[in-house]
């Protein structure tokens, strides 16, 4: 991992998957895997690692997460840490996952990063999670990502999945979603049809338990990533069959929308199609969604390294479909090699950014 400026850098990391960095001149040293911070003993061992390290390294600088109820940026002003004086540099938590794999191979020059993940806070406030950026020195600039939906509950859609069939199908889904009563459905609808708490995603992450929930193969996760670990389990190889989705632009930016696959998952249902058969369709629709995405971005912006990172790319059966496909288009594919693709990530993103002041 390369080095930047003789400045001592603190960079927070993520809250569900917490792992600091501390960067003094020419030495990185990580924190521990701390976990959840929302958890009581994570956050209370959280606030132990960073006294000791802001006391042994006297930071210059604080990187934390864009979100401002992030309890990694609360942390700051609320552990008693003895700071005479820094600044605090906020950065975007994707832009922080595709810095990673930058600083991690020493990438020169711009790269186009696909962030695919379950949770980010954007820079327009809504929850990202399905990013194509292109990311350098300066920053980053948001290129396209997949299409908006409501999550009807909030977080609680993570713990039940099936409210994001709902969700990005509508009525169509209520007789597809056994063993939930239909007054539950119901609700959920009418949340997504009101707005009421009910933010928006363009997460894919979410597009994955939803997968999972409309085959009855997780409509309630015990787990993280419980879902989309069981979909991936059912996928086989030797199908390359996938579903169509449509891509538009809105502002200079392109969306993709996925209605279309979830439409046709809901036509093989019926058709009795084998769920295995339907699981390696749906990823198969969404390795096409990144390397026609990826192709057509890289076409236009004369960049040929892509970056890949989140927490989705845990998933071996997409990535190498992915990998497979943008190599065969003779680009160069980057991923985390050294930390995990999830939030353990995160700091070494935020060290890279706050080395390179951007202006997003």
């Amino acid at each position: 991992m390369s080095n930047k400026k003789e400045k001592t850098i603190l960079a927070l990391g993520a809250d569900m998957k917490n792992k600091f960095l501390v960067a003094k001149g020419k030495t990185l040293s990580f924190g521990p895997d701390i976990g959840d911070l929302s958890d009581a003993g994570n956050h209370e061992l959280f606030k132990k690692e960073l006294r000791g390290a802001v006391k042994k390294f006297k930071p210059d600088v604080i990187a934390c997460d864009l979100h401002p109820g992030y309890f990694s940026r609360k942390i700051v002003n609320e552990s008693g840490l003895q700071l005479k004086a820094y600044s605090l540099q906020p950065v975007q938590h994707h832009h922080a996952h595709i810095a990673s794999v930058i600083e991690e191979h020493g990438l020169a020059g711009p790269v186009i990063g696909v962030s695919f993940d379950g949770t980010g806070f954007g820079t327009d406030g809504n929850i990202w999670g399905g990013e194509f950026l292109l990311v350098d020195k300066k920053g980053f600039k948001r290129l396209a990502h997949l299409k908006y939906y409501k999550m009807p509950g909030g977080e609680k859609v993570v713990s039940e999945p099936w409210r994001m069939v709902l969700s990005i199908l509508g009525e169509r889904a209520i007789p597809f979603l056994k063993g939930i009563r239909r007054e539950e459905k119901e609700a959920v609808l009418m949340m997504c049809r009101r707005g009421i708490n009910s933010p928006l995603t363009s997460s894919a992450g979410r597009l994955f338990d939803a997968a999972a929930a409309l085959l009855g193969i997780c409509l309630y996760a015990s787990h993280e990533a419980e879902g989309p670990i069981k979909l991936e389990a059912m996928c086989r190889r030797g199908i390359n069959e996938a579903y169509a989705f449509r891509t538009s632009k809105e502002k200079e930016i392109y969306v993709i929308d996925t209605e279309s696959i979830f439409l046709n998952m809901l036509k093989d249902i019926k058709k009795g199609v084998e769920k295995s058969i339907i699981a390696t369709k749906f990823h198969n629709s969404m390795a096409s969604v990144i390397a026609d995405t990826v192709k057509s971005l890289s076409r236009s912006k004369r960049i040929n390294k892509i970056a890949l990172s989140g927490g989705v790319f845990q998933n071996k059966f997409l990535k190498t479909k992915v990998t497979e496909k943008l190599k065969s288009l003779k680009l160069r594919v980057f991923t985390n090699e050294k930390l995990p693709v999830t939030d353990l990530n995160i700091s070494l993103g935020q060290y890279y950014v706050s080395c390179n002041p951007c202006k997003n």
